[in-house]
């Protein structure tokens, strides 16, 4: 597989590099942050509000430079060690030159030096970072069944066909992040990734790992795949999403929720409580 220089167009069949960010994400086409609208509504897809990239962005961006690229970081980002307020004249300064997406304060230098130190600490994730690959690789692919113009951003495909996606999280254990993959659909980016390689290239990816690096101190470090199991049900989720979005864009109705009246109870938890309240003769 040999990528494309990015050029202003991120045409279906290729990979490219060097494609800014805010390009890659007015590009057309369904990312994963996508496929999580349009599974939440079709109408939350059609209408989201336009992309606004908050400050815990900014220092995920910086965190993925750290690893990722080092070298780059130390050149082009300002480490204001001794400033904890963004509101005093030396950010402001630094901010002129650097812009504040590459300025990071003391608190916030600490952190993405203690992600980066404690990630190459760690033999397996070093040789991971190391290798030698693409960073930050955009691809775009048709979908085979429904013709959906699809896209996905590698943060490091090794020449070896190993992807490793990098994972800000709370709680790095493997029972924590198994959870945080569920609740953010993580899976679902690994089934979707993987498949859009092979639409692509023709060939399988050999593997897709989760660096999960812990945001607090001492910045615990895992490294994860997920069974064939769990990608199948991932594969299902984003296929369902997919054709919902194709039925969708050919009818040009985009529904949110049921508009017929649908029946709630209350969550489980309430009502096993009561049960188990009326087994012990009632609360008193």
């Amino acid at each position: 597989m040999q990528p494309i220089t990015y050029t202003g167009t991120l045409d279906p069949g290729a990979y490219y590099t060097d494609v800014p960010n805010d390009d890659y994400h007015r590009a057309p086409g369904v990312s994963k942050s996508g496929l999580d609208l349009i599974d939440r509504s079709p109408a939350h897809y059609r209408y989201a509000p336009p992309r606004k990239t908050t400050r815990n962005m900014e220092i995920g961006t910086a965190i993925h430079t750290a690893l990722l690229e080092p070298e780059r970081f130390a050149k082009e980002y300002m480490l204001l060690r001794d400033v904890t307020d963004r509101r005093v004249s030396a950010y402001k300064e630094a901010v002129k030159v650097y812009g504040s997406e590459r300025t990071l304060t003391g608190p916030e230098a600490d952190k993405v030096a203690g992600m980066q130190e404690a990630v190459y600490a760690n033999p397996h994730a070093r040789k991971l970072l190391e290798s030698d690959g693409w960073r930050e690789l955009s691809g775009a692919a048709l979908d085979p069944d429904t013709g959906t113009i699809c896209r996905h951003r590698f943060d490091l495909l090794t020449v070896g066909g190993i992807a490793v996606d990098i994972k800000k999280t709370q709680d790095a254990r493997a029972d924590a992040f198994q959870r945080a993959v569920y609740n953010y659909r993580y899976h679902v980016q690994a089934a979707f990734y993987a498949d859009q390689y092979e639409w692509i290239t023709g060939e399988r990816l050999r593997g897709f790992l989760f660096l999960a690096i812990e945001e607090e101190m001492p910045h615990g470090v895992g490294i994860y795949w997920l069974d064939d199991g769990s990608l199948a049900i991932a594969r299902e989720e984003y296929r369902t999403a997919l054709r919902a979005y194709a039925d969708c864009k050919a009818s040009g109705e985009w529904p949110s929720y049921s508009a017929e009246p649908a029946m709630l109870t209350l969550p489980d938890w309430v009502l096993s409580r009561h049960e188990s309240d009326l087994e012990d003769g009632g609360v008193y």
